[in-house]
């Protein structure tokens, strides 16, 4: 089942995690601070790019990370996101009815054109897309 923001800031609580949204420099979405046990999202997100967003930093939060990590873990946590928010059979009709564009993947899917490029990095590297 696909989380929703509700349920998301339910887990944020049990982990006495904070949750606050602010202005944040261009290209960020947001980032998590270890010392306040703080996850920060960009204010003005709709729940389309919150919700994945605050699944990555949640992560961040449940491994103890402060800030940005190297980009293989970044990667790691994006391709986990990714394959809690799309299932298997959703990708194949979607891609199916739209055809192979990140874009409208991301559309169809509801969610972030990133995701949907760290699900399709999933794939393959379980060799399952060429």
């Amino acid at each position: 089942m696909r989380p929703t923001m509700d349920t998301l800031l339910a887990a944020a609580d049990k982990q006495q995690v904070f949750v606050r949204w602010l202005n944040m420099p261009e290209g960020w979405r947001g980032a998590y601070h270890l010392p306040s046990r703080t996850i920060y999202l960009r204010k003005g997100m709709d729940e389309c790019a919150t919700v994945p967003t605050l699944m990555h930093e949640l992560a961040h939060a449940s491994r103890g990370d402060d800030g940005h990590q190297t980009r293989p873990v970044e990667a790691r946590i994006d391709r986990q996101v990714a394959c809690r928010l799309i299932t298997s059979g959703a990708y194949r009709d979607a891609e199916a009815l739209v055809g192979p564009h990140p874009g409208a993947l991301a559309v169809e899917l509801d969610v972030p054109r990133w995701v949907v490029v760290a699900y399709r990095e999933t794939l393959r590297r379980h060799k399952i897309v060429a």
